[in-house]
């Protein structure tokens, strides 16, 4: 397909019909200068939904440079995408400087886009741990989103409102909001949602002691994601298995998903799911009674949660890492570890140094 026109729009059907893979090599060819910076904008789109979240960044910071001022869409696309990449990758700082950036240049009564930024502004607030603040900002667009019966976009609040919930402490309210995110995106008959609501419904039923959930929860997802271009996806589907086989004590099959989820995410150059990563692996360990191997995991995971500014991993790293300390007979820096441990929850408005069940 050589016309540069047909090819962006089949670049952007192929987007919509959730095959980014397709999209990416649609892609790959040169673009004449009039359409290399949409065409940017697209590739980044297609390698963010696969989890390529840096090598989205270098193609949206390329669109902007090719972009001209006219093209004020492109640039806010290309904003938006920047902002949402630095959220998935926990650098929420720059997400914020690029949010205010696409405002600026958004056209004024885009009312869609509006509420895009607004939506992307709480995921945001979310990110940072700002939990309350962040279900405040949800609670209307999820009873607008309702009024409108968009099931996807429901389910899709649901999701995010779950995980503020979880994090905040409300195990039970969580556990509620995944399971109605579940039942609208199958309403919706929006597979990629399904997925990732599997993937919180996972998450809760597995701290909360409902195993058989939680199980048939990741089962289900890595079905749906088995064939996937999204890389990203399925490395979370072998962590979050990965997590309930540990707590199950089936140490050989999690260590076997979280190495195989390890792969993906080192794959995807993304350095906090790699320290979850770590850290599960340093559990597993630990379990065994191979301290050293599990001192040394631990160890990695809790430099990589810090370079990310991850309070969640750096407060469950430090706890599990003062169990090994003190394992290994190493009492006082056992003690300092554990009050460290629970500094950075508390200063951080968490509560991961409760997470023994974890």
């Amino acid at each position: 397909m050589n016309d540069p026109i047909r090819r962006l729009e089949a670049a952007r059907a192929a987007l919509d019909d959730g095959r980014p893979d397709r999209a990416e090599r649609l892609l790959d060819a040169a673009f004449p200068e009039v359409f290399a910076g949409e065409a940017l904008v697209l590739k980044g789109e297609a390698l963010r939904a696969r989890g390529f979240f840096r090598r989205a960044q270098a193609a949206y910071r390329a669109a902007l440079q090719r972009l001209g001022s006219e093209e004020r869409d492109l640039i806010a696309a290309a904003r938006l995408g920047l902002a949402r990449a630095a959220r998935s990758l926990g650098e929420t700082v720059d997400a914020r400087v690029q949010l205010r950036a696409a405002r600026l240049v958004a056209a004024r009564g885009d009312e869609e886009l509006s509420r895009t930024l607004a939506l992307e502004s709480a995921l945001v607030l979310r990110a940072e741990g700002k939990y309350p603040a962040a279900l405040k900002a949800l609670a209307p667009m999820l009873t607008r989103a309702r009024r409108l019966r968009d099931h996807s976009a429901v389910g899709f609040l649901l999701w995010a409102t779950g995980g503020a919930r979880r994090f905040a402490g409300d195990l039970s309210g969580s556990h509620s909001d995944f399971r109605r995110s579940l039942a609208a995106f199958r309403r919706a008959g929006d597979r990629e949602g399904e997925t990732y609501a599997l993937f919180g419904l996972g998450g809760i039923a597995r701290v909360r002691g409902f195993f058989d959930e939680a199980l048939n929860a990741y089962a289900r997802a890595g079905a749906l994601l088995a064939r996937s271009p999204d890389l990203f996806g399925r490395a979370y589907a072998h962590c979050g298995l990965a997590n309930v086989l540990r707590q199950l004590g089936r140490w050989s099959q999690a260590e076997r998903n979280y190495r195989l989820s390890y792969a993906l995410y080192a794959r995807l150059d993304d350095r906090v799911d790699l320290a979850y990563v770590d850290w599960g692996l340093g559990q597993v360990h630990l379990k065994r009674g191979e301290l050293a191997a599990a001192e040394k995991r631990l160890r990695a995971a809790l430099s990589a949660f810090r370079a990310g500014s991850e309070a969640r991993g750096e407060a469950l790293s430090l706890h599990s890492l003062a169990q090994v300390l003190h394992a290994r007979g190493r009492t006082d820096e056992a003690e300092r570890t554990f009050d460290a441990a629970v500094r950075r929850a508390r200063g951080a408005g968490l509560h991961a140094h409760l997470e023994i069940y974890t």
